[in-house]
């Protein structure tokens, strides 16, 4: 039993190690705009338009990054 507690620790080790060199290639990419997916976004169904919301979902086809920016 503990020989398998230890298994699964040592593999969510090797996730959290592959997620953070994930991350540091992403983060040195220049995302080009060649290659950047863009979606524009909105939510404007309610009544009050002082809640309507605006975004634009990213997603760079190098480096498999995807992200949000609110407007």
């Amino acid at each position: 039993m503990k020989e398998t507690l230890t298994e699964i620790t040592e593999a969510r080790q090797r996730i959290i190690d592959n997620e953070n060199l994930i991350a540091s290639i992403q983060g040195h990419c220049e995302h080009p705009e060649e290659t950047l997916y863009k979606q524009k976004g909105s939510n404007t169904g309610f009544f009050d338009a002082s809640h309507d919301s605006y975004w634009i979902d990213y997603h760079c086809y190098v480096c498999d990054k995807m992200w949000t920016e609110y407007q």
